[in-house]
């Protein structure tokens, strides 16, 4: 049996992960890695770890950060 690491956004795009972003106030979004990845690019943020793109990140719903950002299993 074999672990994946999955400690940035790129371990996620290459194991085939979703990204699952839990608010606070209960909103669950499941992100894809490759779209996240394009638009990180396209904004030219330098975020290479999951804690700095939870202080990018926003919710939708009510704008606070998110309360746990991780692998979106079974999803």
């Amino acid at each position: 049996m074999s672990s994946k690491r999955l400690d940035s956004l790129a371990d996620y795009a290459r194991h085939k992960y979703k990204l699952r972003v839990d608010c606070a106030c209960g909103r669950v979004v499941m992100m894809d890695p490759h779209d996240l990845l394009a638009a990180i690019l396209a904004r030219g943020w330098k975020v290479y770890s999951l804690e700095g793109l939870a202080m990018r990140l926003k919710c939708e719903r009510c704008g606070k950060r998110p309360k746990r950002i991780g692998p979106g299993l079974g999803q």
